[in-house]
């Protein structure tokens, strides 16, 4: 569904077609099916008012019944969009949404303004999206799709924490600008990934370095990136790196941080290394994490 759908049902839908939502929300994160008594019985309105104000909904596939709407309803991803961006409307974060810049395997990245015409980005997280095709085939339990929002929304929070920190720290991050449920709005960096830079304007030893850097001083910050790799990097017109895409960072403490941080160290130099050509030596990982964790 598209997002211009979204924004239209959240622009015509009343504030009554949003309480029961939040209801759908709390029960679909639970794992559970909605039905209309229960909603009757806590809005204390009659169920066939509630009926027709979950058809709307359904209509505008805000929630879904996937074993027929007497069994009940559960929310999907286009009705926890609309609950957010009507918050951000709401609040005078964002005032309107443009076009998609960016899709990842979990999160759609939209162009978005404020409304002083600043123009920020909006990420929707999507956990799962890849195995939605075969839910809705075989019909599962709505608690499959429970746990995807729960940790969408999961992932919006960690990558919002982790920004302030190292956003604080000086680190080169987009600023977090809001977070409601999966949606993430931040300073957008005006990019390009860098597995897709065709011509860096600095030498890419130096682009290298500076990444090693970022990733020193985030452990010295206490996060670790864990999902590091040339394609949430984003180089700027300046030759600047900005390191996006912090859903799975991990904490300093973590058990496992050495395995984590030689991967991400590892993802980077095997990349400069074949697209660059770069004569690096074998020893530099490993002394990379000896100037990190010294013994």
């Amino acid at each position: 569904m598209g997002l211009a759908r979204i924004l239209r049902a959240v622009s015509e839908l009343s504030d009554r077609h949003f309480n029961v939502l939040r209801v759908i929300e709390r029960n679909s994160m639970r794992g559970s099916l909605t039905r209309v008594e229960s909603v009757s019985r806590a809005m204390k309105l009659s169920e066939q008012y509630l009926a027709k104000l979950l058809s709307e909904l359904h209509d505008a596939s805000l929630v879904w019944s996937p074993a027929g709407r007497k069994s009940g309803y559960v929310l999907n991803y286009a009705g926890l969009d609309a609950l957010a961006l009507r918050a951000m409307l709401r609040r005078g974060i964002v005032a309107s949404v443009g076009n998609v810049i960016g899709v990842g395997k979990e999160s759609d990245v939209y162009a978005a303004d404020t409304p002083e015409g600043e123009r920020v980005s909006l990420k929707l997280y999507r956990a799962g999206r890849l195995s939605m095709t075969r839910y809705r085939r075989t019909r599962s339990l709505p608690s499959e799709l429970g746990s995807y929002l729960a940790a969408s929304t999961r992932f919006a929070a960690n990558e919002v924490r982790a920004l302030r920190v190292l956003y604080e720290a000086g680190l080169p991050v987009p600023f977090p600008v809001y977070r409601n449920r999966h949606a993430v709005v931040a300073q957008l960096i005006d990019g390009v990934p860098l597995v897709k830079v065709k011509s860096i304007p600095k030498p890419p030893e130096l682009v290298l370095e500076e990444l090693l850097k970022a990733v020193k001083d985030a452990h010295s910050a206490g996060i670790i990136h864990s999902d590091l790799s040339a394609y949430n990097v984003l180089v700027d017109a300046e030759g600047r790196s900005w390191i996006i895409d912090w859903p799975q960072w991990v904490r300093r403490d973590h058990p496992n941080v050495l395995f984590y941080l030689r991967r991400d160290v590892q993802n980077l130099i095997d990349f400069f290394k074949r697209r660059y050509h770069m004569d690096l030596p074998p020893s530099l990982i490993e002394e990379f994490l000896r100037s990190v964790t010294p013994t």
